[in-house]
């Protein structure tokens, strides 16, 4: 943005839309922060509207209750799981 000019008047008056640009961008920016305030709490999940008629959908996993949902053993690395036979050599 430097040019040999040394009027001060007309340095100031090229340079008048750049700044101007910066302050529109610098309003945009800040109205924008305040549409999507970051944190702001959402309703409660992330779908807010129901699915399409005809749609099939399950629960999530790990939306059972606990007490009440089966345990499975993960296998350890090493071991043959019950039921199950160790391979030949």
């Amino acid at each position: 943005m430097s040019h040999n000019d040394n009027v001060p008047e007309r340095s100031a008056w090229r340079h008048r839309p750049a700044l101007i640009a910066i302050v529109v961008a610098l309003v945009v920016a800040a109205l924008a922060f305040l549409v999507f305030i970051p944190g702001s709490p959402e309703d409660d999940g992330i779908a807010t509207t129901p699915p399409p008629a005809g749609t099939t959908s399950t629960e999530a996993e790990g939306t059972e209750d606990p007490a009440t949902a089966p345990v499975v053993p993960e296998p350890v690395e090493g071991t043959v799981p019950e039921g199950e036979t160790a391979p030949a050599d």
